[in-house]
């Protein structure tokens, strides 16, 4: 009899297990009935998504480049202290008088670039102008040139043209 009281016992485990396995079964199936295709849609309207995302997609993308808005800031901000420093303080004469003495320079630059690389050009010189001394020296192919103002020395070392 021992046996049999045992037995009855594992009926219902058999029969609650049967039961959980019936219910999971036709929660799944009823699960399967409701699935439908998994469609892709694009976000960025360059590839095929809502126009209206575009404004939204170009604020996170600038808003995820901070260093560049920092050094955009700091660029403008330069800008706009030059641009109030020059524009209140010169007259048309200072003005012109600015654009005359840019012009000599150019031109004086440009006698001492065909000193240094024209058609006769020599193998070293000195040029010097209002306390500045630009020195010249080839050495093998290339043309060292050292500029003097009175304050700094500045040194370029440039290839001789062939």
């Amino acid at each position: 009899m021992g046996t049999l009281a045992k037995r009855p016992g594992t009926r219902v485990q058999t029969m609650i297990t049967r039961i959980v396995a019936a219910i999971a079964a036709l929660t799944l199936s009823g699960t399967a009935g409701l699935a439908g295709n998994l469609v892709y849609q694009p976000v960025n309207p360059a590839f095929g998504g809502s126009p209206l995302n575009g404004s939204w997609l170009q604020a996170d993308a600038q808003a995820q480049n901070i260093p560049q808005a920092a050094d955009q800031r700091r660029q403008q901000v330069f800008n706009a202290v030059n641009q109030a420093a020059t524009s209140r303080t010169l007259t048309p004469g200072q003005i012109f008088a600015q654009q005359l003495q840019s012009q000599l320079f150019s031109s004086l630059a440009n006698q001492i670039t065909q000193s240094i690389f024209g058609e006769n050009a020599r193998p070293n010189g000195t040029f010097t102008f209002q306390g500045t001394t630009i020195d010249f020296v080839r050495i093998g192919s290339d043309v060292r040139v050292t500029i003097n103002d009175g304050q700094t020395i500045t040194q370029v070392v440039v290839p001789a043209a062939p």
